[in-house]
């Protein structure tokens, strides 16, 4: 059987051999493009309650593969120490900014949190703890807590690849399906959480990695359309019997359309041509971790504001009100993510 050869393309990204590949320095619009629509997705989201949303986009898994792709391509070119510090500092200090913010306005209404409840806001290995009142700031932290977790083990999980990646490919997806199956009666706690969200997510991180060695492209593209295809198929058989919140239904669906999103190298050229939207997504991947868990709480300001008028809260309203607050706090905090990647403060991000 012939196997197709890997595209080529601006990003420079996919040889032939898994084992050395060969790393790139260009920014791929493409995949800025993809996370800017995944922070997009996040947001209207937690906004507009769209239930299809999910579906039509599953933006959690597709970030996590982004992050594996970036990560690999770093790992390709610099040591593991260098290249986990350089993740690390980039996601760390955005956090802190909201813990300066969040953990201070929780302790005067009433929170009275321990040392180790504080450390989980500087260092969250767990998902940070909150006070009944400041839900909002860390309800979406599990990915910062899920994405801290694989940056310090992408080493091992790169050395495992390298020499195992179709095993290592196939592993974490077989582990998640046990964890989430009824073969396994896994109880809820921080541990738990954590073990299973690598396995799922990490799952994607890994395909990430197969998009930079170029694995993905190994494949033929007949037998790899109908891999994904099946995959999908089994997702919404699953979904419709289960429902849509199912979790393994989601999970595989995501990993279908993840695995889609990796296969295909669009040069997106027609971007130069449209300068503001080309500017937005290279602003919004700049401010991304700001955005991220910043979101929920300045929604659910935008809601109590409005209450708190006697306007209607309506989802309209909501999105309104919240992309003006959101807006602004980027405005104001946005910076920190300058600091963390050593560049030059700003107001808005460098074009």
């Amino acid at each position: 059987m012939r196997v197709s050869p890997p595209l080529r393309n601006s990003e420079q990204e996919a040889p032939t051999q898994v084992a050395s590949p060969r790393p790139t320095r260009e920014r791929s619009p493409y995949i800025d493009a993809l996370r800017a629509l995944a922070i997009l997705r996040v947001y209207l989201l937690h906004t507009l309650w769209l239930t299809w949303l999910p579906l039509a986009f599953p933006a959690m898994p597709v970030m996590f593969a982004l992050a594996g792709y970036l990560t690999a391509v770093s790992l390709d070119r610099g040591t593991p120490l260098r290249v986990v510090g350089s993740r690390l500092r980039r996601l760390l200090p955005p956090l802190w900014a909201l813990a300066a913010v969040a953990v201070p306005l929780m302790v005067l209404v009433g929170w009275r949190p321990s040392l180790l409840d504080v450390t989980w806001w500087v260092v969250p290995l767990r998902n940070p703890p909150n006070s009944e009142w400041g839900g909002p700031f860390s309800l979406g932290l599990w990915y910062i807590r899920a994405y801290l977790w694989l940056v310090l083990l992408s080493p091992l999980l790169w050395w495992a690849f390298r020499r195992w990646p179709v095993g290592a490919l196939l592993g974490l997806p077989a582990l998640a399906v046990l964890l989430t199956s009824p073969l396994v009666d896994l109880p809820v706690n921080p541990v738990t959480d954590v073990v299973w969200s690598m396995a799922a997510y990490g799952s994607c991180w890994l395909i990430g990695y197969a998009r930079h060695t170029g694995l993905l492209d190994r494949v033929p593209l007949r037998w790899y359309a109908l891999g994904v295809g099946g995959l999908a198929l089994v997702a919404m058989m699953w979904l419709a019997e289960r429902g849509e919140d199912d979790r393994l239904g989601a999970l595989v669906w995501g990993w279908a359309v993840v695995l889609l999103l990796m296969r295909a190298r669009p040069r997106l050229d027609w971007l130069a041509q449209v300068p503001w939207l080309a500017r937005l997504i290279r602003m919004v991947n700049a401010r991304a971790v700001t955005i991220y868990i910043w979101h929920l709480p300045v929604l659910y300001a935008a809601g109590g504001l409005l209450t708190l008028s006697g306007l209607y809260a309506g989802k309209a309203a909501i999105l309104g009100v919240g992309t003006v607050l959101l807006v602004a706090v980027v405005l104001a905090i946005g910076w920190v993510e300058d600091v963390a990647a050593r560049r030059r403060p700003s107001l808005l991000p460098p074009s």
